[in-house]
């Protein structure tokens, strides 16, 4: 090493720096070499990966987006289909649409007097069930009657209504006048079940 000291001593000025030009350059390239070019081969592969991530996260995104999009449009679907069911049944479920109808009149007042559930009817989609019905009431609790069963979630169509002076019942005067006449009311509450085998279903 100190040979090498004394030689480059004795090196006059311009190739003294173009020695110390040359180390400096070598010691780059060493640098760059081993240091630097890794790091700047790293830093590429990093930022490749980090855009692969980028592209992964935007497609599970979008792919969230549209899992949640069809999970509402499903259930947008299931709640439509129970609705359409309650309004529609599959099977006639007659007692519990009898339970339903005379709810409806104890509500109103009303004394049922006959119920005769008759043949069912198919009609293209859905079949008819007819329940012939009588009932006794005022004309304002038999309206109510009426107005609450046609708010009932199953679909029930009355027809057929007549009404007539009930001639068991006559108004008895009060203090106050004499009190409302009592009338008779026949008439079909038709309510309707899914015809399965019309649709394709092979159901009974």
């Amino acid at each position: 090493m100190g040979e090498l000291l004394r030689k480059l001593h004795k090196l006059s000025l311009a190739k003294k720096v173009g020695v110390t030009v040359a180390v400096v350059m070598l010691v780059g390239l060493i640098d760059y070499q081993f240091f630097y070019g890794d790091s700047a081969t790293g830093i590429v592969s990093a930022r490749a990966h980090q855009a692969e991530l980028a592209d992964e996260l935007a497609s599970y995104r979008r792919r969230r987006g549209e899992y949640l999009g069809y999970r509402d449009e499903l259930k947008q679907l299931l709640d439509e289909q129970r609705e359409l069911l309650r309004a529609l049944p599959k099977r006639a479920e007659i007692p519990t649409f009898l339970a339903n109808v005379q709810e409806q009149g104890e509500l109103a007042g009303l004394e049922v007097l006959s119920v005769d559930i008759g043949q069912e009817g198919p009609l293209d989609l859905y079949i008819k069930i007819p329940v012939k019905m009588e009932v006794r009431g005022t004309y304002h609790q038999i309206s109510r009657f009426f107005r609450n069963v046609g708010e009932l979630p199953r679909i029930v169509n009355v027809e057929n209504l007549s009404l007539a002076l009930d001639r068991d019942k006559v108004p008895s005067a009060d203090l106050q006048g004499a009190a409302p006449p009592k009338l008779r009311a026949k008439f079909v509450a038709a309510t309707f079940r899914f015809n399965e085998k019309a649709a394709g279903g092979g159901g009974t």
